[in-house]
């Protein structure tokens, strides 16, 4: 047993639930913003809609979102599971809930009234066929039932 497993037994599982809390504790730092202070926005806070083409990832022309969006506003089905599926499992990883859970305990339900409240704090990335990228927050973009 090394020091990265303490409090764990010989099956690799927690002893308690304060051993693991400890462990987790000891892992998680919380970011409160989302915009570091370069003023970029960390690659884990971006869902990609779509992957870049891999001849435009040499191109350091293509660094920086559109300044002017050409996309539709309107959240795609795709994206819309991407998103479900992306903070649902913050969720049950213990991420903070942003909104009332009200005896709610499924991730997928908790990240569902997150979107409606447009409270979920990620980008959704549009590549484009010129490689550029347009970058919009959940809150931006129109849901559709």
């Amino acid at each position: 047993m090394d020091a990265d497993d303490a409090g764990m037994n010989e099956e690799g599982y927690y002893e308690d639930e304060a051993a693991f809390d400890a462990d987790v504790d000891a892992d998680a730092e919380l970011d409160e913003t989302m915009v570091g202070e370069d003023g970029d926005v960390p690659e884990d806070a971006i869902v990609h809609s779509n992957a870049p083409p891999a001849m435009h990832a040499e191109n350091p022309t293509h660094t920086k979102p559109n300044a002017e969006r050409i996309t539709t506003p309107y959240m795609t089905k795709y994206e819309k599971a991407r998103i479900l599926g992306t903070r649902a499992l913050q969720i049950s990883m213990n991420a903070p809930v942003l909104v009332p859970t009200e005896g709610e305990m499924d991730p997928l339900a908790i990240a569902q009234k997150e979107l409606t409240a447009k409270k979920i704090p990620l980008l959704v990335r549009r590549y484009l066929p010129d490689g550029s990228f347009e970058d919009w927050s959940v809150a931006e973009l129109i849901i559709s039932d």
